[in-house]
């Protein structure tokens, strides 16, 4: 299989399986094979063994081309110190800022539950990106942290983290991020497809006007609900016009004043956001300009939450499973662990459309 098929059925969970090499250097130092220690390294490196201990405690000490020297070569021979390789199992959650606790408190209890099922150990590595701007610096973190590999929580698109664990050979699953045509492992939910059935809800109701407020686009899962809408659109037979897709950006721009403008240039009769609080915002902005959900304009959107049915009107939208993508990381990390020639694992789990009140026909 070479990548993402272009039909799918959602209602069950797709895996895509690639075949790879894992470095030979990792496995003989997981197998404990290797017997290079510290002073050895010291010694073919030209360097103090208290070079080489600072560098495996990421100290800052120290030249910048001696550690990059020091960390290349323990690298090319898969060194892992004792006190790492005797550890129990750990693996390190690279999580983005906590921003959105309502999807990472969900998440993070499906990973614990199954983590902790098979034996496994977390520890919390807020994301930064000079810790894994290529292989050598990511294969480096995981062995002075003692991980076995990581779970990566929705890397920016620009990352390198992702590529940098294939070409590390690290056990790795990326959570909330879909790269169908690579060795990346990854589990994530149908983000295109959920956003084609909340346009295609939309259509079948009568609308055509259906404007889109989406986030920035800075993450995989982003673009995909940007294409999603596009899809739906285009398999409807609606082009979409001037100013239907506008971008909601705080930061930039209240969104009250997003809201106003996406009226005046698209004169949309329904509208679909593409992420929780963007709906929250989106709803409270078109009722604040007298607005009527649904009776002067559908709205529906992405991310379905506790609040969604308790909004007035109650709030159409896309659920996606959160707690068993969590789960399912999980399971496909401990599978990679168990692998002797890496096989990538792909893993989309469906998303799907609830109605509810604040979606009516034209």
């Amino acid at each position: 299989m070479t990548g993402q098929p272009e039909t799918r059925d959602s209602s069950d969970v797709s895996f895509f399986a690639f075949t790879g090499t894992v470095p030979e250097a990792y496995r003989s130092a997981e197998r404990g094979e290797n017997k290079m220690n510290i002073r050895k390294i010291a010694e073919m490196c030209d360097v103090s063994v208290s070079t080489v201990s600072r560098i495996l405690n990421n100290k800052p000490d120290v030249n910048a081309e001696t550690r990059e020297k020091v960390i290349r070569f323990m690298n090319e021979h898969g060194f892992r110190p004792t006190v790492v390789t005797n550890r129990q199992e750990t693996v390190g959650i690279v999580t983005p800022v906590v921003s959105f606790p309502e999807y990472m408190g969900e998440l993070m209890n499906g990973i614990m539950e199954k983590a902790y099922s098979l034996g496994l150990y977390l520890t919390l590595v807020p994301y930064e990106g000079r810790a894994f701007k290529d292989a050598g610096s990511a294969a480096h973190f995981c062995r002075s942290n003692g991980f076995k590999g990581l779970i990566a929580i929705n890397p920016p698109l620009q990352s390198s983290l992702p590529q940098a664990l294939v070409a590390g050979g690290i056990p790795h699953v990326v959570v909330a991020a879909s790269y169908p045509n690579s060795d990346v492992s990854w589990v994530d939910v149908d983000n295109a497809d959920g956003c084609r059935q909340a346009v295609r809800h939309l259509l079948e109701l009568g609308h055509r006007r259906i404007a889109l407020l989406h986030a920035p686009v800075a993450h995989p899962c982003e673009a995909d609900r940007v294409r999603g809408y596009y899809e739906a659109m285009r398999l409807g037979g609606i082009e979409v016009g001037s100013g239907w897709v506008q971008e909601l950006d705080a930061n930039r721009e209240p969104v009250k004043d997003t809201v106003r403008k996406m009226l005046q240039e698209a004169k949309p009769t329904a509208v679909f956001c593409s992420t929780y609080r963007g709906t929250l915002a989106v709803s409270g902005g078109l009722q604040e300009l007298g607005l009527r959900i649904p009776e002067d304009i559908a709205v529906a959107g992405f991310g379905d939450y506790d609040v969604s049915p308790l909004m007035n009107p109650p709030m159409t939208t896309v659920h996606q499973p959160i707690a068993d993508i969590g789960r399912m990381a999980v399971t496909v990390f401990d599978k990679l662990l168990r692998q002797e020639d890496y096989a990538r694992i792909q893993t989309l789990l469906p998303a799907r459309l609830i109605v509810r009140a604040s979606t009516k026909g034209e």
